[in-house]
């Protein structure tokens, strides 16, 4: 597949890049998004050379990301995530040029965070739909877990507590070969059971750029049980307070692993107030754990379509 030429209508834009981190973050500390689909490893992940570009611009002070790809055998583009801060006008010029490029009105605004929902509404062209709802946690409020409300982790965390040589670990470049090898396992299993491989390209794709950002806005953690890695998880920072659980994937087999991966995980992450992880992705497995965690809150982020005349 070919990548997009960034003359015409795609003239002023840039493929996303690391480099691109500070200005982006600056504008997401304007914008105060919460929003899960905001955090920039997220979407620098999303470049799949080949297959899929993410564009960045600038437009009246508002960062503005595009998603290049091929879809329905055409070259596409769509708004990855709303204009941040989030600016009407600009919204409007956005999809101007997304339909200038796609030659018609397909175009959609894919991530839309709930503080910028109504704004995006008053577009008259695009109806605006609920995506599924994130989980946000209080990092610090895992320092404590007695009471009812955390019985059932509680249970969970005690059944790794029972294994022997269970250690974590920050994650270095001397445990990929060890997460990649236990990422294309759960991918083979979710696929025998689910029919899916469970969105593991953007797990792939952490993986091979941890090593690119500082811990604040990407790191990892391992779980070893007799020095084999069994689980591991990354996240970072959204904004200033605001936190992404990005990524988590074990050893299924392993009972109350996945429930303390991710208290192990977000626990650590207290310089955040709130951290985002994601939603449960339609799973009830993921769902039971998430709620065990005992959110301090749901978030909501939003897709937009194009009313078509």
């Amino acid at each position: 597949m070919e990548s997009p030429s960034l003359a015409g209508t795609l003239g002023g834009l840039k493929v996303l890049e690391p480099s691109d981190l500070p200005r982006y973050k600056a504008a997401v500390a304007k914008g105060r998004q919460v929003g899960w689909g905001y955090y920039f490893p997220y979407l620098l992940a999303r470049n799949r050379p080949g297959r899929r570009v993410v564009l960045l611009g600038e437009d009246d002070g508002s960062m503005c990301v595009f998603l290049w790809r091929r879809r329905n055998h055409a070259n596409t583009l769509d708004l990855l995530v709303a204009p941040t801060p989030m600016n009407v006008s600009v919204l409007r010029r956005c999809l101007e040029r997304a339909n200038d490029f796609n030659r018609n009105r397909t175009a959609r605004v894919l991530r839309i965070d709930a503080k910028d929902s109504y704004d995006v509404s008053r577009v008259a062209s695009l109806r605006v739909r609920e995506r599924k709802t994130q989980y946000v946690y209080t990092p610090t409020a895992f320092n404590n877990l007695g009471g009812r409300s955390y019985r059932t982790l509680r249970r969970q965390l005690a059944r790794i507590a029972e294994l022997t040589h269970v250690d974590v670990a920050p994650y270095s470049s001397a445990h990929e070969p060890a997460c990649l090898a236990l990422l294309r396992e759960w991918a083979r299993r979710h696929r025998a059971q689910q029919g899916t491989a469970g969105g593991v390209a953007t797990a792939y794709r952490v993986i091979e750029l941890v090593n690119r950002f500082s811990a604040t806005d990407l790191r990892g953690e391992v779980v070893l049980i007799d020095g084999r890695v069994c689980a591991f998880s990354f996240g970072g920072e959204i904004r200033r307070g605001v936190g992404c659980f990005v990524e988590a994937k074990s050893d299924n087999e392993i009972r109350g692993l996945s429930y303390f991966q991710r208290y192990s995980f977000l626990s650590k992450m207290q310089e955040f107030e709130l951290v985002n992880d994601g939603s449960d992705a339609g799973r009830a497995g993921l769902r039971q754990i998430k709620n065990s965690l005992r959110p301090s809150e749901l978030h909501k982020e939003y897709r937009a379509f194009q009313i078509q005349s």
